[in-house]
């Protein structure tokens, strides 16, 4: 683990500059994030036009989606459309030269990325935030107790993501299971709609899967919508699926690199 710690300077200042070579296509990624949050405050806020569903106006909308935006940034991962890329043309295999895991490359450059684009992000983020004008019944404390669940949540979201994209180990058509895994992201991560608005099955559902926890979650907490003891609860979760999910990345690449094979390799 020492070794590994004292790699990262070195794997940041490569993300960062290659970050920096392809900056336009970054940043066209980065402001794609804008787009499904906001079709989606719009339907709502059309819905909700002059009055209440479930408790939730136009103002109440307007806080759940933008924080979604902003959490969905800092927690995505794209791992699961790129590792297959590196699995045919065999560019995974110099990798597994390295005297460190290749998730730890993965993990510099989901970093990088982030941080590169808040350069770009955060001012619109704050237009939006002025433009909106969000209502949350967030408190002092709702924002300490976010920032673990939000890295929590990053990380689950990132070993899930990871671990969806070693199916590439054993099938060249990935896309499908990929697409398979958004869906379900969608409906179960809150993303469509505030979990409220889902059917008591979904919601149930929900609870017992991953996605929740990866960005809903958190964005129930920074707008003070859960209570101290659902917080507890809602974070024992993310401890869970954070461990499952290690296993099983650990179970997924010890299988899969034992009949790696590549087009390139």
């Amino acid at each position: 683990m020492p070794h590994t710690l004292r790699a990262y300077p070195s794997l940041f200042r490569v993300a960062w500059t290659t970050m920096f070579q392809y900056r336009a296509e970054m940043l066209i990624w980065a402001a794609w994030g804008f787009v499904h949050p906001l079709v989606a405050l719009a339907v709502w806020s059309a819905a909700a036009h002059g009055r209440t569903i479930v408790g939730l106006g136009r103002a109440d909308f307007a806080a759940y989606f933008l924080t979604l935006m902003i959490f969905s940034h800092l927690t995505m991962s794209w791992d699961a459309f790129e590792f297959s890329y590196l699995v045919q043309s065999g560019r995974l295999s110099p990798k597994l030269l390295r005297p460190i895991h290749p998730i730890h490359e993965a993990i510099a450059y989901n970093i990088a990325y982030k941080l590169i684009t808040l350069l770009l992000l955060v001012p619109v983020w704050l237009l939006i935030l002025w433009a909106l004008h969000p209502n949350a019944a967030t408190r002092a404390w709702h924002l300490a107790a976010v920032v673990p669940v939000l890295l929590l949540g990053a990380a689950v979201r990132f070993l899930w993501n990871y671990c969806i994209a070693l199916v590439a180990f054993w099938t060249t058509k990935v896309d499908a299971i990929n697409s398979l895994y958004w869906s379900f992201d969608q409906f179960l991560g809150g993303r469509l709609a505030p979990m409220a608005l889902m059917p008591a099955f979904v919601q149930t559902a929900a609870w017992f899967a991953p996605f929740r926890s990866m960005v809903v979650f958190p964005v129930e907490v920074a707008l003070g919508q859960l209570n101290g003891r659902q917080i507890l609860e809602g974070l024992a979760m993310q401890l869970v699926w954070l461990v499952l999910g290690y296993g099983l990345f650990r179970l997924l690449w010890r299988l899969g690199i034992r009949q790696y094979s590549a087009v390139g390799a």
